[in-house]
């Protein structure tokens, strides 16, 4: 399940407001910065925060991950070790996995922010679980919560103006 749009900061703010609102979620970056821990954004204005902070250190991307605790499931911050000879000396990062995250990328790059809202379906989580046995078995998840939960994010961005 997937929705692409391009909007104002003002709605990507409104999209984000909802995320916190709707149920009990830990919110972080999808990949930390390279050499540094991952990031969880606590709250709105901790987000509001971040976001300033981003766009001051001239970041034309974002990407947030959301783990709703009522979709259970199995949720992981998994340490990825880099090549420093490819990544400037640089030997580490973080990443968030799980089958049912749900996933905010912001494309910064125009005055109209393209936000994409993503997660898996269960279907293709249980299609690729042989590839990824780290993140165990998409049965954990509670996919109707997945999915709705998404859904509200979804119909928050194809909201107009």
């Amino acid at each position: 399940m997937q929705r692409t749009e391009s909007i104002s900061k003002e709605r990507v703010e409104r999209l984000v407001k909802l995320a916190f609102e709707i149920g009990i979620v830990r919110f972080f970056e999808s990949y930390s910065e390279m050499d540094e821990e991952i990031v969880e954004i606590v709250d709105f204005e901790n987000y509001l925060k971040y976001y300033d902070n981003s766009i001051r250190n001239g970041k034309k991307a974002l990407g947030f991950g959301l783990y709703y605790k009522e979709a259970k499931g199995h949720f992981n911050i998994r340490k990825i070790r880099l090549k420093p000879k490819y990544c400037n000396g640089k030997t580490f990062r973080y990443c968030i996995e799980g089958w049912g995250i749900i996933f905010i990328d912001l494309d910064l790059r125009s005055e109209e922010i393209e936000c994409r809202v993503s997660v898996n379906s269960e279907k293709r989580a249980q299609n690729w679980m042989n590839t990824m046995p780290r993140m165990k078995s998409p049965d954990l998840w509670d996919w109707k919560m997945v999915e709705s939960k998404a859904r509200k994010l979804i119909r928050e961005l194809k909201k107009e103006k």
